[in-house]
């Protein structure tokens, strides 16, 4: 096929090159495409990269759907992979006024109702927000929207039985409300002398007592969570002083503290143990703490000249041996003004024309593992429905619904001692254990609220 010459033997030895080329090239070209094994697909980092997310799951597909059929349909997700930063106000945040909840007894005008909410991130410490503004915008990661499909599989009745607006996961906090009580507060608009007093909440149009303790003189000082159907999972923590007339013979002043405190106040700090508490249900006004198991700092039975021969004996003897109790607390919503959630899991929003358990977004029971999470067995505070071992949230009543499973309100220091009132024996006595049958009812708890002040778009 070559020719002897030296000149032809080198253009010979070229176009064989060529041709074993051209046949590689070919056989490059035309090879067939063969499925990844999933081990080689899980090694491949783009499978991560998609922009946008979509996921099906079938009726009751997950592990310990509910038993009373709100999990039996269809979900069909969608979203996008990205994380999106949010700086907002609004000034009236309403949902769901009116309808088929109307029907409640004794129930508010709305699912959903809540004064002056932002959305802003927290400081650096993620503990809570600054009181000069936010550090940071407020974080949506993997932002979806979730359908619940009725009958699915009939097209003659198929039928869109609610909707969900939510993320995997949100960084951030919520601002809510406003305070009535304080001269000091520019941005409440209250400046100059004489406004501590005789204050009308403009919202609700009740006259605020700034010297009132507990109550309802408590309650008109503030504007906020006028009402809210959903899920809450909160983990709080307070340092409360209180005063308790024991028996009309002597004044009792406590110092008492639950949950993890920075600082630290009378003995909680930072590495106590955690203490949360659920609350779930349509149209709530009101937070109830039952049964906090309080840490005991201090007993001051107010002894004097007329009674210390059996006072100064008793108080010696009470802060030897109890060094912890229990109470119960009833907040009224319109106190709370700001809410926690860093790094939470299933936050959502949704509206539903019948009950319905939405899945989590990672398809599997709450995580028992991590740091600061109610779920987490070595607090030995479980809750008792179900939720920590299904892959369903709670149950969302029909209407408008908001899941916050991982909320926070740290810190509640009361500025005053909380008067109590008179305390029987078998009161006193009943707060050495679980039943706790004290209540205090809307302790003022100072919460602060606010101001948006972060990002190009500046809200104060």
């Amino acid at each position: 096929m070559f020719s002897d010459s030296k000149s032809h033997s080198g253009k010979g030895m070229w176009r064989a090159l060529s041709l074993l080329g051209f046949a590689c090239l070919s056989a490059t070209v035309h090879a067939q495409l063969v499925p990844m094994e999933d081990d080689a697909l899980s090694q491949v980092l783009a499978q991560d990269g998609s922009l946008f997310l979509s996921d099906h799951i079938g009726p009751n597909a997950l592990a310990n759907a509910p038993s009373d059929g709100s999990a039996n349909f269809d979900f069909y997700r969608m979203g996008l992979d990205v994380k999106l930063n949010l700086n907002a106000n609004i000034a009236k945040f309403q949902l769901g006024c009116g309808g088929v909840n109307d029907l409640l007894t004794t129930s508010a005008p709305c699912d959903i109702d809540i004064d002056y909410l932002s959305f802003m991130g927290v400081n650096n410490d993620g503990d809570f927000p600054s009181l000069d503004g936010p550090e940071s915008a407020f974080e949506l990661i993997r932002p979806y929207v979730e359908l619940a499909i009725k009958n699915d599989s009939t097209a003659t009745l198929r039928e869109v039985a609610g909707i969900k607006i939510g993320g995997q996961r949100i960084n951030g906090a919520l601002s809510i409300g406003r305070d009535y009580t304080g001269s000091g507060k520019p941005s409440e608009g209250f400046i100059g002398p004489g406004l501590e007093s005789n204050l009308i909440n403009q919202e609700h149009g009740g006259a605020c007592n700034p010297s009132a303790t507990t109550g309802q003189g408590v309650v008109n000082c503030h504007s906020g969570i006028n009402s809210v159907s959903g899920f809450l999972s909160l983990e709080l923590s307070a340092a409360i002083r209180a005063r308790a007339n024991l028996l009309n013979f002597f004044d009792a002043d406590l110092n008492t503290c639950f949950g993890r405190m920075n600082p630290a106040q009378y003995g909680c700090n930072a590495n106590s143990t955690p203490f949360f508490v659920d609350a779930s249900g349509t149209r709530l006004q009101t937070l109830h703490v039952a049964a906090a198991k309080l840490t005991v700092d201090a007993i001051d039975l107010n002894c004097n000249f007329w009674n210390f021969a059996v006072c100064l004996p008793a108080q010696g003897v009470a802060n030897l041996i109890i060094d912890e109790g229990y109470g119960q607390l009833r907040i009224d919503m319109r106190q709370v003004h700001y809410l926690l959630t860093p790094d939470t899991e299933n936050f959502f929003l949704s509206m539903q024309r019948e009950r319905v358990a939405w899945p989590n977004y990672s398809k599997a029971p709450p995580p028992n593992n991590q740091a600061f999470d109610a779920c987490n067995p070595a607090y030995g505070q479980i809750p008792a429905n179900g939720r920590c071992s299904s892959a369903y949230a709670p149950t969302a009543n029909t209407g408008w619904w908001l899941n916050a499973p991982g909320a926070k309100i740290l810190n509640i220091n009361p500025p005053n001692r909380i008067d109590v009132g008179y305390v029987d024996l078998g009161t006193a006595v009943s707060l050495l254990g679980p039943e706790g049958q004290l209540l205090i009812d809307n302790p003022k708890i100072d919460l602060p609220r606010v101001s948006n002040c972060y990002g190009s778009a500046v809200f104060c």
